[in-house]
């Protein structure tokens, strides 16, 4: 393997992924407490005077300022939308009942007449 910048052994293990001159681990690439799904669930459990200071403080993310705002109010059906973005929307079962029509010809009755 080439070393195109030079460095010295130990230079090169600092370097690499890892390392302490490398890109830092970091299990599957993104933080929890970065995702949607999380920030939902931390502004359910807020209190009102909590939700309307999310929702008043323009330092905030805009879905967090958002959804302290969809919360506060009780804008269920876009709380919903978003819920609906976050986790998936629900399974939905849907049952039916089918009915096959009638044959125009039988063709066990032809079977037995030998046709």
């Amino acid at each position: 393997m080439t070393n195109p910048q030079n460095l010295t052994t130990d230079e090169a293990i600092a370097h690499r992924f890892g390392g302490s001159k490398g890109n830092p681990r970091n299990p599957g690439g993104w933080k929890k407490e970065d995702t949607a799904r999380y920030k939902l669930e931390q502004m359910l459990k807020l209190s009102e005077n909590e939700l309307r200071e999310v929702a008043l403080n323009k330092e905030a993310p805009l879905f967090e300022r958002k959804l302290a705002n969809c919360i506060a109010k009780g804008n269920w059906k876009e709380i919903e939308g978003m819920m609906n973005q976050v986790y998936g929307q629900p399974k939905q079962k849907i049952e039916s009942v089918i009915t096959a029509p009638k044959p125009l010809v039988d063709l066990t009755e032809r079977k037995k007449n030998g046709e």
